[in-house]
């Protein structure tokens, strides 16, 4: 579903599809790469640094209007970001499994990941040797990314813990980079723009400046990104609204793709 490729949402044989890479991914300007601000001598990021980042370089590319905006999760709360900050630069956006502002129980969730980081003995204040808190996060992920019914039809009580081994073993994002961008989810709010101080805006403000059409895709039982915040921005928008019922929790993307392009690609098209 993330993929561009024919017959996917961003097909490639009908559209000219440009993929970004986020600010502190790895692979974009991150701690984990800098060598002149390494680990955490890299500055705390925002979700609207990356999309000015993303459009200075379309920019530079001599792209100045998209077809649509787009993206899952963090891509889905930039894709937020976007349509607030660059209202005029695209005709449609599709923000999917993704937030215009968390909500409380979503910086609980984020604020219990970097506190888990910080307070390994590895940790040392970024400067470690191997990733810290590997096999917690193997655990909070477990616990967190799947909804408990389809966990418990997944799994039996005898095959927890090799799970959880084999959960520990694959390769996990540099912590480092992970605080930047947790810290920049954290802090998002679309609606910072149109109030005095952080937080204090108007989404009503917000919603209203949005030029493009907007559909909002959310899952009813995402733990990661609940679905509040983009279901009540979305009635503001007046945007057409995808509620992904199943028990995949913030995979839903993922497990219930057909229905996702069953609106979306005519969404696109019109």
């Amino acid at each position: 579903m993330g993929q561009a490729a024919p017959g996917k949402l961003a097909d490639p044989t009908k559209y000219f599809v440009i993929l970004v890479d986020a600010l502190a991914n790895g692979v974009s300007s991150s701690p984990s790469n800098s060598p002149r601000q390494p680990r955490m001598q890299f500055p705390m990021i925002t979700m609207r640094d990356m999309v000015n980042s993303q459009h200075e370089l379309l920019g530079q590319l001599g792209i100045h209007h998209l077809k649509a905006v787009m993206g899952i999760s963090m891509g889905g709360m930039q894709t937020f970001q976007w349509i607030v900050s660059y209202p005029d630069f695209m005709d449609k956006a599709i923000p999917i499994v993704g937030s215009p502002r968390l909500a409380p129980y979503d910086l609980v969730l984020w604020q219990m990941e970097i506190d888990a980081i910080k307070s390994d003995a590895t940790w040392n204040n970024g400067d470690y040797k191997e990733n810290p808190a590997k096999r917690l996060f193997a655990e909070f992920w477990v616990l967190m990314g799947e909804t408990p019914q389809r966990r418990n039809q997944e799994l039996t009580r005898e095959k927890v813990a090799e799970f959880i081994d084999q959960e520990t073993q694959k390769p996990a994002m540099d912590a480092n980079d992970h605080i930047r961008q947790m810290e920049a989810m954290m802090s998002l709010d679309v609606s910072d723009r149109f109030g005095g101080s952080a937080h204090e805006g108007s989404m009503e403000k917000a919603a209203a400046a949005v030029k493009a059409k907007v559909l909002v895709v959310v899952a009813t039982n995402d733990h990661v990104v609940t679905p509040g915040p983009a279901r009540e921005f979305a009635k503001l928008l007046g945007a057409d609204l995808l509620e992904l019922n199943g028990d995949c929790g913030h995979q839903a993307s993922g497990c219930e793709e057909a229905a996702i392009l069953v609106r979306a690609i005519p969404f696109l098209d019109k």
